[in-house]
């Protein structure tokens, strides 16, 4: 991979009212004009994001929101852009200013926030508090007050904010301060130091992996999970060895010695079972992913609810990425196809992708899901914590055809020991 992908990396998000700041800081930290500035409230619409690198906690994804009291036309509807940001994001930077008290709403959104248990970041924008002081010019108390003033006068700032830290956002002198504060926090749902293979690889160890070729298939390159995985194979210092379905047979006996396991594509599932020795572990990048983005737990426990499935019933299909369909589409024809050779007809299906995820899911009698692998963990996590409270099952892709197809047990053996903790 030439960079890290977006769904890897930790999501930061800015908040605060309009004219806080948050455009003029951001331009700082990233020393990039990446968001518009203007005095005019309201410039910054819908969120803008901006990939960069801050140490130590490494690759992130910066997005800029809407100022939190806007009150134009369309305010309510950024808002509600907003507020899906919060359920996204690894780390908050919430901005205000030290000529002007927090309000109701400041105070409503570091609440929501802390709700959601996002670590905050409280950065505070000196308003001219040199140039005053410079000119002596005729300030009321709060434009003169500085940032430890600022905190001491409104002490529940200091109960919701992780770190506070303070600047004059059109002065570059404190970028630095500002990025050790910003790169000391700990993110909320990130991979951290775990990995893709975790338990599964050691050195030396050869992997074979499945991929199909077909006409879903991005032309000239693998999808993510796939490159993902031979990176990771690589990394413990692993024999990557790649083929299409029917080439496998052919690999296996090359080998002196078996491979440790073959992952496929879940959508060849049954047909690599049968060409894959049953002394051979065998899995999927889809259920890999699951164990990495999400909780593989509660994705096998929702397996119970497809032989629940009638004439009737209602199937959400959620995808995470957004891509033109092809005419054999896994969630849209193949997976539909599946469920109906396997017995389950006349369902009731409904299919969303990318960011798109409803918030009511207690209407479905069930919810499947891809691999997830261009959302991040928190976005996983998010989802599956929204299905299991409301009480409707929840499995993704690899789980579903492995189960549809009588092989979940193989599937998941690799990981039995995490299943049964």
């Amino acid at each position: 991979m030439e960079q890290t992908p977006k769904a890897n990396r930790v999501h930061i998000g800015f908040f605060g009212r309009c004219n806080a700041g948050k455009s003029t800081l951001i331009n700082m930290l990233t020393d990039q004009p990446v968001s518009l500035v203007s005095e005019v409230a309201g410039t910054t619409t819908d969120p803008v994001s901006k990939s960069m690198e801050i140490l130590p906690l490494g690759p992130v994804v910066i997005t800029d929101t809407a100022g939190i009291d806007d009150t134009t036309e369309l305010g309510t509807l950024r808002m509600e852009k907003t507020e899906e940001v919060v359920k996204k994001i690894n780390l908050a930077v919430y901005v205000l200013r030290t000529d002007e008290d927090p309000t109701a709403d400041d105070m409503h959104w570091l609440g929501l926030l802390k709700q959601n248990n996002v670590p905050i970041a409280l950065f505070i924008n000196e308003i001219n508090a040199e140039n005053d002081i410079e000119n002596n010019k005729e300030n009321s108390i709060e434009n003169k007050r500085d940032t430890s003033t600022y905190v001491d006068v409104h002490k529940g700032l200091s109960e919701l904010a992780t770190v506070i830290g303070s600047a004059n956002f059109t002065s570059k002198a404190k970028r630095l301060e500002l990025l050790d504060l910003l790169g000391g926090l700990t993110p909320l749902d990130v991979e951290g130091d775990q990995t893709l293979l975790q338990g599964l690889v050691e050195e030396g160890d050869t992997i074979i992996l499945v991929c199909p070729i077909d006409s879903a298939a991005p032309k000239g390159r693998l999808i993510l999970p796939q490159v993902q995985t031979i990176r990771e194979i690589l990394d413990y210092k692993g024999l990557a060895l790649v083929c299409q379905t029917e080439e496998l047979p052919a690999m296996i006996n090359s080998l002196k010695k078996p491979p440790k396991m073959v992952i496929c594509d879940s959508q060849a599932f049954d047909r690599v079972d049968e060409l894959t020795p049953d002394t051979i572990p065998l899995t999927s990048f889809s259920i890999l992913m699951a164990r990495f983005k999400g909780k593989l737990q509660d994705l096998v426990a929702g397996v119970e609810a497809i032989k629940n499935l009638k004439p009737g019933s209602k199937v959400l299909i959620s995808e995470g990425c957004t891509h033109r369909r092809q005419c054999d589409d896994i969630g849209t024809v193949k997976i539909p196809n599946l469920l109906k050779k396997q017995g389950y007809t006349d369902l009731q299906l409904e299919f969303t992708s990318g960011g798109a995820f409803p918030k009511d899911v207690s209407q479905y009698d069930l919810i499947i899901h891809c691999g997830a692998c261009m959302l991040t963990r928190r976005e996983v996590l998010r989802r599956i914590e929204c299905a299991v409270v409301q009480g409707t099952p929840i499995v993704n892709y690899g789980v579903l055809i492995a189960a549809l197809h009588g092989i979940l047990e193989r599937a998941i053996s690799p990981f039995l020991s995490e299943l049964k903790g």
